[in-house]
Formats: C-alpha cells, sequence, structure tokens
C-alpha cells in the first residue's frame, strides 16, 4: 500500500510540475520577427553637396565610416552648427534594402556620435541613384539638417 501511496505521490508531483512549466512558457513574451538587419554597405568616400550649400565629407577607415560636416537650422539658415559621426554597421528594413540608416533612433545600427551629443541624431543613405545623404540631429525644440546631399 505504501508503494501505491509513493508512485501516487510521484504522479502528481510530476504533473504539477508538467503544468507549472507549461504555463510558465505561456506567460513567456512571443518572439518578435526581426524587421531588418544591418550591412556594412558606407557611402563612396568623399564630399557631399546641395544646391542650398549644405556639405558633408565622408571618410572611410578600416571599414568605419566618418561623416562630418554642418548642418542649418530647419527654421533659421544663418544658424548652423558642426556634426561628427562615426558609422559601423547600418540598419536597413527587409523590403527596402538600399534605403541605410544610422543615429539614435536606430538602436540596431551600430554609430557613434562624436559631435554634438544631443537628444537625437539621424542620418540616412540611399544606396542606388544620387546615393544622397540626409543627416539631422538637434535638442529638443530645434533641428539641424544638411538636406539631401549627393
Amino acid at each position: 500500500m505504501k508503494n501505491i501511496k509513493t508512485i501516487f505521490t510521484y504522479m502528481v508531483v510530476g504533473d504539477l510540475v508538467a503544468a507549472l512549466s507549461i504555463s510558465c512558457k505561456s506567460n513567456e513574451a512571443p518572439e518578435t520577427q526581426a524587421l531588418g538587419e544591418t550591412s556594412s554597405n558606407h557611402p563612396s568616400e568623399g564630399t557631399y553637396t546641395n544646391s542650398s550649400g549644405g556639405s558633408a565629407t565622408v571618410i572611410i577607415n578600416n571599414g568605419i565610416c566618418t561623416i562630418t560636416g554642418k548642418g542649418t537650422d530647419f527654421y533659421d539658415n544663418n544658424d548652423s552648427q558642426p556634426f561628427s559621426i562615426t558609422v559601423t554597421k547600418w540598419w536597413y528594413y527587409y523590403g527596402t534594402p538600399n534605403d541605410l540608416f544610422a543615429g539614435s533612433p536606430y538602436e540596431k545600427s551600430e554609430a557613434t556620435i562624436n559631435f554634438p551629443t544631443e537628444d537625437y541624431f539621424h542620418v540616412f543613405y540611399n544606396r542606388i541613384g544620387d546615393g544622397n545623404l540626409f543627416i539631422s540631429f538637434g535638442p529638443e525644440g530645434k533641428r539641424y539638417d544638411t538636406y539631401y546631399l549627393n
């Protein structure tokens, strides 16, 4: 009789452990599907300009891209500020692999904002067509842009 009670106890404990493991598994966050991935396709070295007088210089050294230049206040063309960002890997979304992003809103890009270290810093690079670069940065309430450079 004692063996039956022991076997029964082990069965109950085993069922409880199985039930708890199933219950715990159902509370885990579902795995999210990746929306994109990183790329090391940097813009070509050189100076990029636009018709408004904006410019940025791209230097590639050991597979690392540094972009320096000057952004103009979105509302006041007389107000400008220098910038520098170093990009190791760009982020792109599946479906648009030629539109590459780096900076603070793209945590999966690998970039270091050298200066200014403001609230946000966004870089967009289009690998096809004109090979446009667009840089936007600034503290809250202010926005500096390079507009589209090629």
